[in-house]
């Protein structure tokens, strides 16, 4: 149900976002056409006033060259031919006089864009063309930006003085970058809250869902001492069992497994406690590292021997001393040691190593557990995380254990790394640099 409120949020806040930059691209489009429309309105208001202008100059746009064949040679040749030069260099300066009164109307109305010219007939054939502007015939057609100039007596002898902007849509956005900048970052925030406000919902989710199974692995853990310590008790107060000295003694020691037990348990939950707040204090000295993990694996003997299992050492670093606080660290051994132990199967087998390399000791724990898929390598240092083993209680933990061995290492500037084939056992490494010794 949780999880189904979840989807439904982060859906919900997907159809949210989307629907906004909707409205947001939907007001930038709307914005570029209205300057857009704006702009075309300028610029044909300018023409209509280069027009009037034009009118009362002495600006001479010659009527078009005579269509048709033009004799081959001889003196009607030579006359048409100079007739067409001469009209070519009339309507080359009036179109310099109509671009120079075109670039002042533009100007006067804060239009600073590139404008390109030419003269075209009425069906859009070139009749005065730069040849920079060749390959811009097409647009020139296109264009919408154009009057009528000279003066036609037919409609063969209509020329269009056209005008074309190349980088209109360049201007426009370049024009308008204030606003476009402030609508992209305001799209990029809206993306990027909604995308962490998901991340945090399913994160939310994540650890609602592991303090629920810590809760109810708690809940399992505890009531069991506790039920075994009543039971131990109530057979103290029976009369027949208690008169058996070795009873007294079984229901005794019973009492105080029990009561270690629910110790530790508090312990792990105190430690937890204290990384949270960040109360995590060291008391550092010189430790023998061989010692620490000799202690740890005596205290655990009983354990070991219990479930049918066997430990092996081989300590050979020959220098095992590092600076460290010796409560956390045995902590730490122990915490290791105690997986072994719970993800060994039936047979649990532990081998301890140590060597040194030239500037760290390392200590590896290796069992012959069920291992670790590759999945779930990188999450078991989270805190709660506990990897699936089918029923949630089948191991005992809480999932505290490994996230307080990695905030201690860290703690000692040392690292702890983890190698697990699923089936064959786990391998966890504990690294402390060393500092060379001088000789």
């Amino acid at each position: 149900m949780r999880q189904r409120r979840t989807a439904v949020l982060v859906l919900g806040m997907g159809a949210l976002l989307t629907g906004l930059l909707a409205l947001q691209f939907g007001w930038v489009r709307a914005l570029i056409e209205a300057r857009s429309d704006l702009f075309d309105e300028q610029a044909r208001t300018a023409l209509v006033e280069v027009q009037s202008v034009l009118a009362l100059s002495t600006a001479e746009f010659p009527p078009p060259p005579v269509t048709g064949l033009a004799p081959a040679s001889g003196p009607q040749a030579d006359s048409l031919a100079e007739v067409r030069a001469n009209g070519t260099l009339k309507r080359e300066a009036a179109m310099i006089v109509a671009d120079s009164l075109m670039q002042q109307v533009l100007e006067s109305r804060g239009i600073d864009f590139e404008f390109r010219s030419a003269l075209l007939d009425r069906y859009g054939r070139p009749i005065f063309l730069r040849d920079d502007d060749v390959a811009l015939l097409e647009q020139f057609q296109d264009a919408g930006y154009r009057i009528p100039a000279g003066d036609a007596r037919t409609l063969e002898e209509v020329q269009l003085y056209t005008v074309h902007f190349p980088r209109r849509r360049f201007a426009l956005a370049g024009d308008m970058w204030i606003e476009l900048t402030a609508n992209l970052l305001l799209m990029i925030v809206l993306v990027a809250f909604t995308v962490y406000a998901a991340n945090g919902l399913r994160k939310a989710e994540h650890l609602n869902r592991l303090k629920s199974d810590l809760i109810n692995n708690m809940t399992h853990e505890l009531k069991t001492p506790i039920s075994t310590i009543g039971l131990a008790g109530e057979a103290l107060l029976d009369e027949e069992m208690s008169s058996d000295p070795e009873n007294m003694r079984y229901y005794v020691q019973l009492i105080r497994s029990e009561n270690k037990r629910l110790g530790l348990l508090v312990e792990n939950v105190l430690r937890a406690a204290m990384l949270d707040q960040g109360e995590l204090e060291l008391y550092r000295q010189a430790l023998n590292f061989h010692d620490l993990v000799k202690e740890v694996m005596r205290n655990q003997a009983i354990h070991i021997k219990k479930q049918g299992g066997s430990t092996t050492t081989q300590l050979n670093a020959t220098d095992p001393v590092v600076m460290g606080d010796r409560t956390h660290l045995t902590n730490v051994v122990f915490n290791l040691v105690d997986n072994a132990i719970k993800y060994g199967g039936e047979t649990p087998q532990l081998l301890v190593r140590s060597w040194n390399d030239t500037e760290s000791l390392h200590i590896a724990f290796v069992d012959n557990g069920i291992g670790i898929p590759r999945e779930h390598l990188g999450k078991v240092f989270d805190k709660l995380y506990r990897v699936p083993t089918g029923n949630v209680h089948d191991v005992k933990g809480f999932g505290l254990g490994l996230s307080y061995v990695q905030a201690v290492m860290q703690q000692h500037d040392a690292q702890i790394r983890v190698v697990s084939t699923v089936g064959e056992g786990s391998t966890f490494t504990l690294v402390f640099p060393q500092k060379k010794k001088t000789t």
